[in-house]
C-alpha cells in the first residue's frame, strides 16, 4: 500500500490533547487518524466513491 503524506492545520490544543491520547494507548498519531478516516468511510455514504 502507497502511503501519502499530508498536511493539516489543526487547533494547537485539540492536536496535543489528540497526540497524548495517542501516546498513553500506544499508537501514533497517523494510525489512529488513518483508522478514523476509514471507519468514517465505511459509516456513510462516502463508502460508495471508494
Amino acid at each position: 500500500m502507497v502511503k501519502v503524506k499530508v498536511s493539516m492545520t489543526i487547533d494547537d490544543h485539540v492536536y496535543n490533547q489528540f497526540r497524548q491520547y495517542c501516546k498513553n494507548n500506544g499508537m501514533k498519531v497517523s494510525t489512529k487518524v488513518e483508522q478514523l478516516m476509514r471507519e468514517s468511510l465505511k459509516n456513510t455514504s462516502l463508502s460508495k466513491f471508494i
